[in-house]
């Protein structure tokens, strides 16, 4: 299995990549729905660079651990507010099997949001779901700052440096 190492600075600059895909597509959100865990991060900067105060966090389950899944997606923990026709950005760490971001996008929809755009860090290749903002795009296991002590504990030795 091939791995990519992504730094916190990396993570800033993809984000701030990301805000500026966004300007000229004249999508401006009016929330911003972070998918816990791996969105939590990359939804509380783009809050910050878009000036988006209402931000909201989702639980959405498919990985049991490093490249183990389970057949499909759980929402473990539901959005609570309702949308109200309003422009909302999920986000999101990866773009990986799609399964994920499909589920969570017809969940924000059935919210009342009046529009759903998608943005993640990273998009790969085989994924069923392609983001309507991305800014790298690989097929490796990615390793994200946050998720560094969880990486080590599931791989032990194996840790990529």
């Amino acid at each position: 299995m091939d791995f990519l190492r992504v730094s916190w600075d990396d993570v800033s600059h993809m984000c701030g990549r990301l805000a500026s895909e966004m300007s000229p597509s004249g999508f401006t959100p009016d929330v911003i729905i972070g998918i816990s865990r791996g969105g939590l991060v990359p939804a509380r900067l783009l809050s910050d660079i878009l000036d988006v105060h209402e931000l909201y966090v989702m639980r959405i389950s498919l990985y049991t651990g490093i490249g183990k899944k389970a057949a499909e997606p759980r929402i473990t923990q539901p959005l609570t507010a309702n949308l109200g026709g309003k422009k909302a950005l999920l986000v999101d760490d990866v773009s990986d099997t799609g399964k994920s971001l499909a589920a969570a996008k017809k969940h924000v929809l059935e919210m009342g949001a009046g529009e759903v755009k998608v943005a993640t860090l990273h998009f790969k290749p085989h994924s069923s779901f392609r983001p309507d903002f991305f800014v790298g795009e690989t097929g490796a296991w990615i390793i994200y700052p946050w998720e560094i002590h969880e990486c080590e504990r599931e791989l032990g030795e194996k840790m990529p440096k």
